[in-house]
């Protein structure tokens, strides 16, 4: 009976110093090894992380990133422009607005136009800011908000179209071109910002679009290709007497009923067809860059 002890006794002490060593040699509990792939399971929270061959984790249902050196594209910029920034206006364009609140129109933002304008958006409930802005502009219907809006769009999308050459031909940047200086007083001769003539409006206009035209509206209406008075559109040349007679005023359709031009009240958008335009009305003229090179080429 003790001879017998003693052997259980020895197989009991054999056994316990055996279970470490093959404890270590089971892998954990709900794991596999295959291909050299580990996958663990931790209880706790239901994770589970697989560690592939070729060094790479991901950490399934974890909703992060994979931790491959890759990363997730930004958003691509929608190109808005911020309506309530603040924004550079032409003198001529800031007398359009003092006119619309009712202070002297001197082209500058002095501290009257600015507290006007804050007593302005505050009624309509803009953002008062007493500066022009968009927002401020488009709620006025200012005549180029449009073209302002054009090109703050154009920054906002890193395509500003004061650094952008438009197609030749491009008619929208055309008239852009002649809205964006509404406002600016007659200059006879002028070509520029600082004042125009009818024709001077015309052809720093076309320019924008990579089209030269001649100098005098008498010589515009011998380009391009006539149009009857019911098919005018957006960028065709209207011609008026109204300095004389024929093509004697020129100015640049905006719709089938609108021109801008630059008249004797400085740069403004007017019908085509009202009583004083329309008795004065002598023609229309549809211009593309073809039209002027062969011009060129004759002359």
């Amino acid at each position: 009976m003790k001879r017998l002890t003693s052997g259980v006794a020895v197989a009991l002490t054999l056994m316990l110093a055996s279970a470490p060593a093959a404890m270590a040699q089971e892998p954990a509990t709900g794991g596999t090894s295959t291909g050299g792939t580990s996958t663990s399971t931790t209880p706790s929270d239901g994770t589970t992380t697989t560690t592939p061959g070729d060094g790479t984790s991901t950490t399934p249902g974890d909703g992060t990133a994979p931790t491959d050196g890759t990363s997730t594209p930004a958003a691509p910029s929608t190109g808005t422009p911020s309506a309530t920034k603040t924004i550079t206006l032409t003198k001529a364009q800031n007398k359009l607005v003092q006119r619309r609140i009712h202070v002297k129109a001197d082209g500058a933002l002095g501290a009257k136009t600015r507290t006007a304008l804050k007593k302005y958006q505050s009624k309509r409930k803009l953002t008062k800011t007493g500066r022009p802005n968009l927002e401020t502009i488009k709620a006025m219907k200012m005549p180029f908000a449009a073209a302002v809006e054009q090109k703050l769009s154009g920054k906002a999308t890193g395509t500003d179209a004061s650094t952008t050459t438009p197609a030749a031909g491009d008619m929208s940047a055309v008239i852009a071109a002649a809205q964006s200086v509404i406002g600016t007083p007659y200059a006879s001769g002028g070509n520029d910002a600082s004042g125009f003539d009818c024709s001077g409006l015309t052809v720093f206009a076309f320019k924008t679009a990579g089209i030269t035209l001649p100098r005098t509206s008498f010589e515009q209406y011998k380009e391009g290709t006539a149009v009857q008075k019911a098919d005018i559109q957006p960028g065709d040349l209207v011609f008026f007497s109204t300095a004389g007679a024929g093509a004697s005023h020129v100015g640049i359709a905006t719709s089938a009923t609108t021109v801008i031009s630059a008249t004797t009240k400085g740069v403004m958008e007017h019908k085509i067809d009202d009583d004083y335009w329309g008795a004065a009305y002598v023609g229309a003229r549809r211009i593309t860059a073809t039209d002027t090179t062969t011009a060129a080429a004759r002359r």
